[in-house]
């Protein structure tokens, strides 16, 4: 467990502590980070912010969708929020709680989303207000799903120098089914934080500055051209999908084709081996003495006219 506070002292200088009582309580601005919280720290965390086990637990581990919710007692607002572990694509909850101008973030491990925003407010390159804060929280983890977004589309939109021969390339369909599975993974937590976002649009939450509410609007629209950029990734995996399909459909067609006409050849002559191989004693062709070399012959004639009807019909 770990407990970092950036707050503005007296002198509008931005101090860090690792301890929670330095921090003076009349503090303009304050940020608690809580990382794996201890249960005195969750006690704290109750009392001053009124926030709720199920909360505190949503925030450190993954255990529901991402959600916005406003706590009546303190007019504090409470997001959850889902970040991206690279690699495997595992989703890691975070937890965000603004009371005022003070912001408290609860995960259960290190994430560079955070830390990037921390480095960020102590170089003053971001203003310490606790909502802008938070949307500089939002937009580093919608760019950690950018960077995965933009890999996939790379290599599905490579797949166009492809022709259909290729399509029989298993390592190929291999790699197709690969990004599929990725892409499913992605949209198990891009479509939640759509909604997320989608819920603090219709709440008006930033709506009050201009300077916010662009910042959102920029948020708002980057995630939803990452959903709309898998939607259309998964949409032409579909094709080539289908494409290949179709491909081995037409050949076995084609295969099928010939073994059909093959069989129809030798069908009535397998019907003339059969006939005259029963071995009947009575048989008046087994002592006639043309009767091989006109069997012969009956079967090349027969073979004959059977491929020239099969071109007629354009069979082949």
């Amino acid at each position: 467990m770990t407990v970092r506070c950036i707050y503005e002292d007296k002198k509008h200088q931005l101090q860090s502590t690792e301890q929670i009582h330095e921090v003076p309580k009349d503090s303009e601005f304050i940020w608690y980070d809580v990382i794996a919280p201890t249960n005195e720290e969750k006690e704290f965390l109750k009392q001053t912010f009124k926030l709720s086990t199920k909360e505190i637990e949503s925030s450190v581990y993954t255990l529901s969708q991402p959600d916005i919710s406003r706590n009546s007692h303190r007019e504090a607002r409470h997001i959850i929020a889902h970040t991206l572990v690279d690699k495997d694509f595992t989703a890691r909850a975070l937890g965000i709680t603004i009371a005022g101008n003070t912001i408290v973030t609860l995960h259960h491990s290190e994430l560079a989303s955070v830390s990037d925003v921390k480095q960020q407010l102590l170089d003053h390159q971001l203003k310490p207000d606790a909502e802008l804060v938070t949307l500089a929280l939002l937009e580093n983890i919608v760019d950690t799903y950018f960077v995965h977004v933009e890999k996939i589309e790379e290599r599905v939109f490579s797949f166009e120098t492809y022709n259909m021969e290729s399509a029989r390339n298993k390592k190929l369909m291999q790699q197709v089914f690969d990004i599929r599975a990725e892409i499913i993974k992605l949209k198990r937590i891009l479509l939640p934080m759509e909604q997320l976002v989608d819920t603090i649009k219709a709440f008006g939450t930033f709506d009050k500055d201009s300077q916010k509410s662009q910042l959102f609007y920029d948020i708002y629209n980057q995630l939803r051209h990452e959903t709309e950029t898998l939607a259309s990734c998964e949409d032409l995996t579909d094709e080539i999908k289908d494409n290949d399909q179709s491909y081995h459909t037409t050949r076995i067609s084609k295969v099928m084709n010939v073994l059909t006409i093959i069989s129809s050849i030798f069908f009535p002559l397998s019907f003339l081996c059969g006939w005259y191989g029963m071995g009947f004693k009575f048989m008046p062709e087994y002592d006639w003495k043309y009767s091989y070399p006109v069997f012969i012959v009956l079967a090349i004639v027969i073979t004959a006219a059977l491929v020239m009807l099969f071109k007629k019909k354009k069979w082949f």
